[in-house]
């Protein structure tokens, strides 16, 4: 089968499949429908953590890299510098925020949350 003869199949293949299963629903069925999707993927990614095994989201990603943060605050680790340094550069109208967020860390007020699952 030459290329053009592949091409046109594909397409044909393709215009005879239906829209997604959403595509003809009305305003209604479609907030139904992807409220319910949500609430199937925030179930799913609420059984993966559960399992120890969490999704790669972002919001779970962000967590670890708060949590390294936090860490790295907590035992003045090689790179603390860079985190107070950061927390400055975010809280630069509000100078005290990082000298409480590090006296939080070190006095352990302020936990790391997944890792503290994971171990």
């Amino acid at each position: 089968m030459d290329p053009d003869e592949a091409l046109m199949k594909l397409h044909d293949l393709l215009a005879q499949r239906s829209a997604g299963s959403f595509g003809n629903l009305d305003q209604a069925e479609r907030r139904k429908y992807f409220a319910e999707a949500s609430r199937k993927s925030r179930a799913k990614v609420k059984g993966a953590g559960a399992s120890g095994a969490p999704a790669p989201t972002t919001a779970v990603i962000r967590e670890a890299l708060a949590d390294a943060a936090l860490m790295i605050l907590a035992t003045d680790a090689p790179g603390a510098e860079h985190v107070r340094s950061v927390l400055g550069k975010v809280f630069e109208k509000r100078p005290g925020v990082p000298l409480q967020v590090e006296t939080k860390a070190k006095g352990g007020k302020m936990r790391p949350k997944l890792i503290a699952r994971s171990e």
